[in-house]
């Protein structure tokens, strides 16, 4: 069976708060959605937006990229695409929203969900809340908000300013939530070696569950070296983007648990390969999102759905970062649990009347457009 038609469009989505990490501050999360249309009138949808908050210019790198894989992806067969497309030069980002896409039409051609495909089956999973903010006073305030709606881990975003600042944070987030309540730190990449160390025997003080990306990513040795020298268990996440990356952290001992991003790591197949090999080497994994849309946000719970239940709670519920979505029915963790949708595929559907409210001036199509005009009508 061949694809028929393929089109995408742009879409720029408020954040209820700016979103504020250690490099970056953000008021709307820019992405891009693309659909799959195949002989058989079937809709697949993925979503291919940049890691993190993305700017209109990352949008359109990886737009210029499909752009040029169209002629390709139409004259294949969709039934081997998968594997075909996998010495295809493109964004990983890209790949994983062309990925979902072929996988929500295999799922609804064989009424399976998108789990069963990765085999696994639909569960609850656990997940964490997240705060971005810029002040001690606004983290606190998101924090009581965030655990009054039922969660019971939460991740901080720090490394913004001095050490006395990011103690300030994490000390008003400890006294809004209480000791119950876990605490996860992500000073994205912030600190130096040395900053790492002092900062995290610091603020281990205050009950830290673990610490996400202390240093640069490409500075394995000097991951593995906080590692050694502080109290608190350390996860890696901006220096794994592939398999290789993996050995290399585990051969150096660089971290204690793996966060696995879809976006990052080109897909849910080689997602699961990179979590799978984490496990067996006896560490922890946290499937995050890379702040999708709903969209994103299904594929990564079928993603963390299909590997065995995690201590930890996965990073799914950056949809309460957002006061408007994408798709019919909002898809938030209700009370921390996210509930991994049931339906064929990828088992939710695209509300063509918000994608257009929210969308950016990113759109383009090509080949039958059967099914798909919904999406593209201004």
């Amino acid at each position: 069976m061949k694809l028929t038609g393929i089109a995408w469009r742009g879409y720029s989505l408020p954040f209820r708060q700016k979103y504020v990490t250690s490099d970056s501050q953000s008021i709307n999360r820019c992405g891009l959605l693309l659909f799959l249309i195949n002989s058989d009138r079937l809709v697949g949808v993925g979503e291919a937006s940049p890691v993190g908050a993305g700017s209109p210019k990352e949008v359109d790198g990886i737009v210029a990229t499909l752009e040029g894989l169209t002629s390709r992806l139409l004259s294949s067969e969709s039934d081997a695409l998968e594997e075909t497309m996998s010495t295809w030069e493109m964004p990983p980002s890209l790949r994983f929203g062309i990925e979902t896409a072929l996988l929500d039409l295999r799922g609804q051609a064989e009424r399976l969900p998108l789990t069963a495909l990765l085999g696994g089956k639909p569960l609850p999973l656990s997940a964490n809340g997240i705060i971005a903010a810029e002040s001690p006073e606004q983290a606190a305030t998101e924090a009581r908000e965030v655990v009054g709606l039922g969660f019971s881990n939460l991740k901080l975003k720090i490394g913004r300013g001095t050490l006395a600042k990011d103690e300030k944070l994490v000390s008003a987030v400890r006294e809004a939530v209480g000791l119950e309540v876990k605490l996860r730190l992500d000073p994205n990449q912030a600190w130096s070696v040395n900053q790492a160390i002092e900062s995290i025997r610091r603020l281990s003080r205050y009950q830290i569950e673990f610490v996400e990306q202390p240093v640069a990513s490409s500075d394995v040795a000097g991951l593995a070296e906080v590692r050694r020298s502080v109290p608190v268990p350390l996860a890696a996440d901006e220096s794994l983007n592939s398999l290789v990356d993996l050995h290399r952290l585990l051969d150096t001992s660089a971290a204690d648990i793996f966060i696995i991003k879809a976006a990052r790591l080109g897909g849910l197949s080689e997602s699961l390969k990179v979590a799978t090999e984490a496990l067996e080497a006896s560490h922890s994994v946290v499937v995050t999102t890379s702040l999708e849309s709903s969209v994103g946000i299904a594929a990564s719970a079928h993603l963390a759905a299909a590997l065995p239940a995690q201590s930890h709670p996965h990073g799914l519920a950056t949809g309460l970062l957002f006061d408007h979505d994408l798709t019919y029915s909002r898809f938030l963790a209700k009370k921390g649990i996210l509930m991994t949708p049931v339906g064929p595929g990828l088992g939710i559907k695209v509300d063509a009347k918000s994608l257009r409210k929210h969308s950016s001036a990113v759109i383009g199509s090509i080949g039958s457009l059967s099914g798909l005009q919904e999406y593209l009508s201004l």
